[in-house]
């Protein structure tokens, strides 16, 4: 058998602008959560809510982790997988996570998983230079999930990766 074939990729996103306005509320507490026990400044969880709201509406993130470095360098994350495909059906309230457990001297970064291959990833990373975003990496872990933020199909899972103090 001889000829060319293509192959087509089709994906129903159940992303829309009402349903992230839904969701972000949530993610967002967490990140003031941070900056009540002192851990990030207010401002810092305000630009981390800015940024990571452009970053979704352009359909660019797989997810994202809120990083926590000790200061012994032992890292632990509150990992977020974005979920467009329907299939998230539960919606949990913000909170749950203790921030005043953690050591002094811990340092927290925002780390986003980005689609290379998503249409608006251009746009994306010019933002991304403009408000002096650096490179990392994921914090390696299989998430204990433990909240979902949802509407309508479409939000986010969380999940806590490492050894978390008690």
């Amino acid at each position: 058998m001889h000829g060319t074939y293509t192959a087509t990729r089709t994906a129903t996103s159940t992303y829309t602008d009402a349903r992230l306005r839904a969701v972000m509320p949530e993610v967002g507490a967490d990140f003031y959560a941070l900056a009540g026990a002192g851990i990030i400044s207010l401002d810092r969880a305000r630009r981390w809510t800015e940024d990571l709201t452009f970053i979704l509406q352009h359909e660019v993130a797989l997810g994202f982790q809120i990083q926590l470095r000790y200061p012994n360098s032992q890292t632990i994350a509150v990992d977020y997988r974005v979920s467009s495909d329907g299939s998230i059906r539960e919606s949990s309230t913000a909170g749950g996570i203790d921030y005043y457990l953690l050591p002094a001297g811990i340092h927290a970064t925002l780390f986003v998983d980005l689609d290379f291959q998503a249409r608006a990833i251009m746009t994306v990373r010019t933002y991304l230079q403009q408000r002096n975003w650096g490179t990392g990496s994921l914090v390696q872990g299989d998430p204990v999930r433990d909240r979902a933020y949802s509407k309508d199909g479409y939000g986010v899972i969380r999940g806590k990766i490492g050894v978390w103090p008690s």
